[in-house]
């Protein structure tokens, strides 16, 4: 009888080399993949490894199947473990149930084996997965392959591949619990919050851009690099701007800084300047500029002083009677992407970047970038054309500067 081995997989990091290993193993076996993991939260998490993992099971001529994001079924079963330790009882319900559902696959698609490649990842306890993983095969008339993936140079080989396929690292699980517990210091956890509705520079929401344009390009037969770069992030958490205690809309210049407290001021003076109005303030060094441009808010050069800035299109009296609140996160290790499909030295190239204003404008459609790559795929591999979309464009134009200093370095060389 023919091997079917159907293989839970958590993240492409844990994958990459866990699937070859398997494949070495079992040169002969039918091998499908089940990204299957509830627990990830929040969703934008999950299709970002969703993506990873597609990514590598394409490469390596493997099948993978998707399953629903179940986050309220794993709420439910987690009740009253929220405090559990790693690899408390929690993880175990965890495992039962990502197991379990791959067992069933399994027997629904008449494979006769099953794993997981969370037996690759140093942070699970091995003997706790292979007792799961024999127990619920028993159930189901199973075999569970204990693999140890780490034995014998895996947990290196899987670092080394990680980086050649240049792939996303989490930094944590996915389980907000445990997340919660490695963040105990801070106010919000900024891995579960999407700050607005659009992608900004250095998001989770911009780095999956960067994830779907690559696999799309890949799929094309073009090369792909991806190079990312570290940056100064920002990110405003909440703000206020009320005109005699009256709210009124407003924006927040990227990288002002936060208000210790409400401020109550008044106009001290008011001049034009290209086109806006900027009123300065008798208290906090803030300015307050007026102007119907949105492109206010997108910086086109990086920011070397940060007195907070609100951005509005109403015009506010002289002897106004003002109030601001304003709360922001600078995050002094953020990263962006820039991604060069076909070769970077070509003698002609298209420009997009990745990221949004938050409230999603100021942005590119994936779609109109695919298409792109489709109308001119022979162009791109030909090498007379290349396609650059850089990292963190409304943050002063990092990806753009990035990509200067870089090509200085190489003319050096």
């Amino acid at each position: 009888m023919e091997d079917k081995i159907l293989v839970h997989i958590c993240c492409g990091v844990d994958a990459v080399w866990a699937l070859r290993k398997l494949k070495m193993d079992f040169p002969d076996a039918q091998i499908k993949g089940f990204f299957y993991d509830p627990n990830i939260h929040p969703e934008e998490e999950y299709e970002l490894r969703w993506i990873e993992t597609l990514r590598i099971c394409e490469d390596l001529g493997i099948e993978c199947i998707k399953g629903d994001y179940d986050i309220e079924r794993w709420i439910d079963l987690t009740k009253g473990l929220e405090n559990e330790p790693e690899r408390g009882k929690r993880c175990t319900v965890c495992h039962d149930l990502r197991l379990e559902e791959t067992a069933k696959l399994a027997k629904k698609l008449n494979f006769n084996k099953f794993t997981t490649v969370l037996l690759m990842s140093p942070k699970k306890d091995f003997q706790v997965l292979k007792d799961v993983g024999e127990s619920i095969g028993r159930k189901y008339g199973l075999e569970f392959l204990a693999v140890d993936f780490r034995k014998k140079g895996g947990v290196e080989n899987m670092n080394r591949l990680s980086k050649e396929y240049q792939l996303y690292h989490q930094n944590y699980c996915g389980c907000m619990y445990a997340l919660f517990q490695q963040r105990k210091d801070k106010g919000y956890i900024s891995e579960l919050v999407s700050f607005g509705r659009g992608r900004i520079a250095g998001s989770r929401e911009e780095l999956l851009f960067i994830k779907d344009i690559r696999i799309f390009a890949e799929s094309l037969g073009l090369k792909v690099k991806e190079d990312k770069f570290k940056f100064i992030g920002w990110r405003l958490i909440r703000s206020v701007l009320t005109v005699n205690k009256e709210p009124v809309p407003h924006r927040v210049l990227p990288y002002s800084s936060s208000l210790k407290s409400v401020l109550r001021a008044k106009v001290a003076r008011s001049y034009e300047e290209e086109d806006k109005v900027v009123l300065n303030l008798n208290k906090g060094n803030v300015q307050i500029w007026i102007t119907d441009n949105p492109e206010a808010e997108s910086l086109k050069k990086p920011r070397l002083f940060t007195d907070p800035v609100f951005i509005t299109d109403n015009s506010i009296p002289q002897d106004a009677k003002i109030e601001l609140q304003l709360e922001a996160d600078f995050i002094p290790d953020s990263e962006s992407t820039n991604l060069i499909i076909g070769n970077p030295d070509a003698e002609s190239y298209v420009e997009f970047y990745s990221d949004t204003l938050p409230d999603g404008s100021l942005g590119f459609d994936p779609e109109k970038i695919k298409e792109l790559l489709i109308s001119n795929r022979e162009k791109i591999l030909s090498g007379m054309l290349s396609v650059r979309i850089y990292g963190a464009e409304h943050c002063g134009k990092l990806g753009r500067e990035y990509s200067k200093i870089g090509e200085k370095s190489l003319k050096k060389l």
